[in-house]
């Protein structure tokens, strides 16, 4: 008996801090979509895109140049992002429809849609994935302008999906620590087991090491 008050208190105020939490994403996402540059819309279409176009084409880049110029260390570090991607695919097919939340668009009148969106709220898809590609990136790569470029479009990537209405700010928080968290699992992997990695790639003595 001496719990259960202490036990509604708890409840009160877990259920009163979740609703607060709702109404400040809501308002959070009203402002990002109501008040955006509508003149820009077609721009912030063709960022979002990027997310996937990108996930596609860096890993080919980083093999082919690994292969042409004769380096295993970037193709390793083909590898490495296929499997942070990978890693990335799995942590999304298992949430979207666990969670199956709806989408903003749907679940309130006053946000426009703008993108096409079919799937579940949570994650996002294309937050994850950008923030995937450049959490990776930068772990792979010490050059400073790299790492600010590509740390600035995936945070584009992620405003991109709150202005065209598709996703709440809690599904695009989410997916950047779900991203990112996917991006450093793989680093640590091939990190661990780099040499023997490094032993499988290596094909011909010709192939120069660039550690």
């Amino acid at each position: 008996m001496f719990l259960l008050p202490h036990l509604a208190l708890l409840l009160i105020l877990t259920t009163t801090l979740f609703e607060t939490f709702a109404n400040l994403d809501l308002a959070t996402l009203q402002l990002l979509n109501g008040n955006r540059a509508t003149d820009l819309d077609f721009l912030l279409l063709t960022l979002t895109v990027t997310a996937y176009g990108l996930g596609a084409l860096v890993p080919l880049c980083l093999y082919l140049a690994g292969h042409f110029r004769r380096m295993v260390s970037l193709k390793l570090k083909a590898y490495q992002y296929v499997f942070a991607m990978g890693l990335n695919i799995l942590f999304i097919g298992l949430l979207k429809y666990t969670v199956d939340r709806p989408r903003p668009f749907i679940t309130h009148d006053t946000i426009e849609q703008i993108a096409e969106a079919s799937s579940p709220s949570f994650p996002s898809g294309h937050t994850a994935f950008a923030f995937t590609a450049a959490v990776v990136l930068v772990l792979m790569f010490r050059n400073s302008a790299l790492r600010g470029l590509i740390l600035t479009w995936a945070l584009l990537v992620a405003y991109s999906r709150l202005a065209l209405g598709v996703h709440y700010p809690s599904d695009v928080l989410g997916s950047m620590l779900l991203g990112s968290g996917a991006a450093f699992l793989s680093t640590y992997a091939f990190r661990k087991h780099r040499e023997q990695f490094y032993t499988l790639l290596r094909r011909s003595r010709n192939l120069r090491l660039v550690r």
